[in-house]
């Protein structure tokens, strides 16, 4: 990857739906050497997919916690891919350390949380223990690559 493809992918950052022409503009290449390195970088597994930022708070998803999970001996992956599944749970990641897993969920509120957490999660076979914390203000949520 070189810098002309830098500067195409920190221009889709900004704005992914930019045209072939905004985004040539910008880099001072044509905008059919635009969409060859963005085609190439597709191909590549580079850009994985165009996507969009949204307000969660207009979604009605005021609620943000981060799970620290501890499991069973063995069974971390396959409880990490069941929590992938679950709508309201954002991200997760098999970590190595005092907690085999750490998730973030988004909720309407803090009984929908309760209720994730105490009626599903806790009941999870192989999940033996979970620490919630609460996220009061979020200051960067940026899941780019600050390159």
């Amino acid at each position: 990857m070189d810098e002309t493809d830098q500067k195409i992918i920190d221009q889709l950052r900004e704005n992914s739906r930019a045209s072939y022409k905004e985004i040539a503009r910008g880099v001072k290449i044509s905008d059919v050497a635009v969409h060859k390195r963005i085609k190439n970088l597709q191909k590549r597994g580079v850009i994985k997919r165009f996507t969009v930022t949204v307000d969660q708070h207009k979604l009605d998803k005021a609620t943000t916690a981060i799970l620290m999970i501890k499991c069973n001996t063995g069974s971390a992956p396959g409880i990490a891919e069941r929590l992938a599944k679950t709508p309201d749970i954002t991200e997760v990641y098999t970590t190595i350390g005092e907690y085999d897993i750490v998730a973030k969920i988004r909720t309407h509120d803090m009984n929908s949380l309760k209720d994730l957490v105490e009626k599903k999660l806790r009941m999870t076979r192989g999940i033996h223990e979970i620490r919630t914390s609460v996220v009061f203000d979020a200051f960067k949520e940026d899941l780019s690559l600050g390159m």
